[in-house]
């Protein structure tokens, strides 16, 4: 991924010296950005009732507070800080200038809007500021037009359609969170169009039936929390970039984490449920590294039409497909699977169709029959090139490994008490096999059949079923074997099919 940290922390802020004593009073941690801003021109006070003398007019000042934010926002300049006291403001706002808005805490400084409209607009404005409140109602909490803004300690709740609504603008959402956009069930919590959205310690719940979408748009995600979102928890679309380091995401339908013609980096996040985990669509670019995807009713990983990576991934517990599943993968180079951990994955440990992969170093046990009492393969194959490198494939249902229409080249691996072959080949596939070892499978060590060929040198063949090699009998069903140099077999001789 081209994005960086560093990028997305260039958000100017205007808060000075002055701002940071504010800040801790309110019990607020200002970031790096905060230590270098100038200082603000103006300081504004909001406070519901004065204790000012009668007749006196307000004039922001702690003596005489205004008692209303408008009110505060007709008198202040750029630049100006206004602080507002606890208690609940029921008036929409449209901030058209560059200001902070300081509240005294999220639930207890709380700005209620009006259920068909906007509680809080942002236009026309270069940089604005939020802290320490709370923004409720509306059908959308808060929307920003073009700008560079930030938001900390700020709680969004209970809106229809959006939580936060971003058109062209770099957004900075820190130790924030959103909450009920109806319910789940329908809007979006996040809804970025171009821009840049850095999101860290932000917690979605029943956030929209989209937690967050980036459209055109790019992210970096950090420690976000997304749960109970009815569709999906992110989705990045139509040239979006998006970093998704750490943090926890739980779907409920659709694809968790989802790539639309897009560029998704996934790192050592938790995600699980949902009918996919990670799914890349329409020429999506997928980097998976680290982490744990889980009880998916579908697939751990998807690509389809879309390539990419997964790396160190643990995957496990899964539904009617597989850990990873690639259809038609469209990249110059070969999808890697590296060095990831797939236990129970579902019916297929790896599922490849019309493309090409390369898998190293990694471990498939548990895949499970299907309802028809078929599959249970650790990788299945179908018309696709594989190259199959130091990885153990052990105590699936079905085969070790199942090879249709493809070719493939298998080295140094282990396929060890599969409940079918250790290796299968069927319908024409082409390949060699050098270095593996096939211990204790059910059936053979290795099948070849329908027209299939294998090259077999140094391999190791320890107690699988009735043969180490089979090439099957029949006209048609046949697949022929050329077994090199250097295959030991248990009982010092290979134990092959014989059709006289």
């Amino acid at each position: 991924m081209v994005l960086t940290r560093t990028a997305l922390h260039q958000v100017p802020t205007p808060l000075s010296a002055a701002l940071l004593v504010l800040c801790g009073a309110s019990g607020l941690t200002p970031s790096r950005a905060d230590e270098t801003s100038a200082a603000p021109t103006v300081v504004l006070s909001v406070r519901q009732e004065t204790s000012g003398q009668p007749g006196q007019p307000a004039d922001g000042s702690e003596a005489r507070p205004f008692l209303s934010l408008r009110a505060a926002l007709a008198a202040a300049p750029d630049g100006a800080l206004v602080r507002i006291e606890a208690g609940i403001y029921r008036e929409p706002l449209v901030i058209t200038r560059s200001i902070v808005l300081m509240g005294k805490g999220a639930g207890r400084t709380r700005i209620v809007g009006d259920p068909a409209g906007t509680a809080v607009e942002v236009r026309g404005a270069e940089r604005v500021q939020l802290h320490g409140l709370s923004i409720e109602g509306g059908s959308t909490c808060l929307a920003f037009t073009g700008g560079t803004h930030r938001l900390q300690n700020v709680e969004l709740r209970g809106c229809t359609q959006a939580g936060l609504l971003g058109r062209g603008a770099s957004i900075q959402m820190l130790s924030s969170a959103i909450s009920d956009v109806n319910g789940g069930r329908d809007g979006r919590g996040i809804d970025l169009d171009g821009g840049v959205l850095e999101a860290r310690l932000v917690s979605l719940q029943a956030a929209g039936r989209r937690g967050m979408v980036l459209h055109a748009a790019r992210g970096l995600l950090e420690d976000v929390e997304v749960r109970e979102s009815s569709l999906s928890a992110l989705q990045v679309t139509d040239g979006a970039e998006a970093r998704v380091v750490r943090g926890s995401y739980q779907g409920r339908g659709g694809a968790t984490l989802y790539a639309g013609g897009s560029r998704l980096s996934v790192e050592d996040v938790q995600i699980r449920k949902g009918e996919y985990a990670v799914l890349g669509f329409r020429g999506a670019e997928l980097e998976v590294r680290g982490g744990e995807l889980t009880d998916y009713a579908v697939a751990g990983v998807a690509m389809v039409n879309s390539h990419g990576s997964v790396e160190r991934v643990t995957i496990a517990r899964g539904g009617t497909e597989a850990a990873v599943s690639i259809t038609r993968a469209d990249g110059k180079k070969p999808v890697l699977l590296l060095d990831n951990r797939i236990s129970r994955p579902g019916t297929m440990g790896v599922h490849v169709t019309e493309s090409a992969v390369t898998a190293r170093g990694n471990s498939i046990t548990g895949a499970r029959l299907d309802a028809e009492k078929d599959m249970g393969d650790a990788v299945y194959a179908v018309d696709s090139r594989l190259v199959i490198e130091g990885n153990v494939m052990r105590g699936n249902a079905g085969s070790g490994m199942v090879a249709v229409r493809s070719q493939v080249r298998l080295n140094d691996n282990g396929f060890i008490e599969n409940g079918r072959a250790g290796l299968l080949m069927l319908d024409g596939s082409r390949g060699s096999a050098t270095g593996n070892t096939f211990q204790r499978n059910f059936k053979a060590g290795v099948e070849v059949a329908e027209q299939s060929s294998a090259i077999l040198t140094q391999n190791r063949f320890w107690g699988d079923g009735p043969l180490d090699i089979d090439v099957g009998c029949g006209k048609g069903s046949a697949g022929t074997v050329e077994i090199g140099s250097g295959n030991l077999a248990l009982a010092g001789q290979l134990r092959e099919r014989s059709c006289r």
